[in-house]
């Protein structure tokens, strides 16, 4: 009797332990992917880390988003995709710094049949199975910027253009697009300086600064990128006397200087919403499923009279995001 007692105790015990400790072969963890742009912190890239990690919730994939401090630094950024590459992770969203360093990357990443979504970059391999591009829309981004300037100048004038990006595919694409919309949308409007840009602010500070001053009469200013157009900016703000040349410029970075008018207007990429639509392509990757090649996104205009959009202000909410869960 005592040892049937002992048997029907532990027997009543086995559901309970099984709750209290389940099996660690039947514990489920997440997927995870790994998040690679060209830096963190900024008013461009905060916005796409809310897109991926809103996205990534919905698919029930965990998210790792790291990317060097310093945005010219491509040494840094290959050594975090190479270990993501050869690391757990199953799945790759990559912004890359510089088009060819990161081309023989993705490839690797591919052949290893481990997704590879590439953002703000379109460096060549067509896309695949374990391959596509989520981009901003350059066309579309130079036609706005191409129309600000005829409103600007509707009789027509001297521009000058800084921060043409050569070590990314998209930063050419981008110049040669916004050239093209100049000649239709202004075609009284000559380019009368260009310079090739760099990942640092304070000589492109000195480089806007030179053209301010200098003997080549301008009516307008268009920064290519976010550096470009802070440098830009520091440039205008420490002109004497102060410089009333409008700036046109390419990839959020600052909002104050729109709100002063010391910054005509930007042409900002959604990356809210491309962080959501490259982490959908990757998770449909995942599963075995076929996306579009290439997703291309509109910009947005901001300007003193838009920064109060709902479209625009939606990019900034990563500021009251719960980042606790990622």
């Amino acid at each position: 009797m005592k040892g049937f007692l002992i048997r029907a105790y532990c027997l009543a015990l086995v559901p309970v332990l099984a709750v209290l400790f389940p099996a660690t072969g039947c514990r489920k963890t997440s997927p995870e992917v790994a998040v690679i742009p060209r830096t963190t912190a900024t008013l461009l890239w905060e916005p796409m880390h809310l897109g991926v990690a809103e996205a990534a919730q919905q698919s029930g994939l965990h998210l790792y988003w790291n990317a060097p401090a310093d945005e010219g630094d491509a040494e840094k950024q290959m050594s975090l995709f190479e270990a993501c590459r050869q690391g757990r992770y199953q799945g790759l969203i990559f912004a890359p710094i510089e088009t060819l360093a990161a081309r023989t990357a993705a490839l690797k990443a591919v052949a290893q049949r481990k997704p590879v979504v590439v953002v703000d970059d379109d460096f060549g391999p067509p896309p695949g199975p374990y391959l596509s591009y989520v981009q901003n829309d350059e066309a579309a981004g130079a036609d706005m910027a191409a129309a600000r300037i005829a409103q600007l100048l509707p009789h027509g004038g001297a521009i000058a253009i800084i921060g043409i990006h050569t070590r990314l595919e998209s930063g050419v694409t981008r110049d040669e697009q916004f050239e093209q919309a100049l000649a239709r949308r202004a075609p009284d409007v000559r380019i009368a300086v260009r310079n090739f840009g760099d990942p640092v602010v304070t000589h492109q500070q000195q480089v806007a600064a030179q053209i301010l001053r200098g003997s080549d009469h301008i009516d307008a200013l268009v920064a290519m990128t976010a550096i470009a157009t802070r440098g830009a900016f520091y440039a205008k703000l420490s002109s004497d006397p102060h410089s009333t040349i409008p700036i046109i410029g390419f990839d959020q970075d600052m909002l104050l200087p729109i709100q002063t008018g010391d910054v005509d207007a930007v042409i900002a990429q959604d990356t809210r919403a491309i962080g959501a639509a490259a982490l959908q392509n990757l998770n449909t990757m995942l599963h075995g499923g076929s996306v579009p090649g290439m997703t291309r996104i509109p910009p947005l205009l901001l300007t003193r009279a838009t920064l109060a959009s709902p479209a625009i202000k939606r990019q900034w909410e990563f500021v009251d995001h719960d980042w606790s869960r990622q």
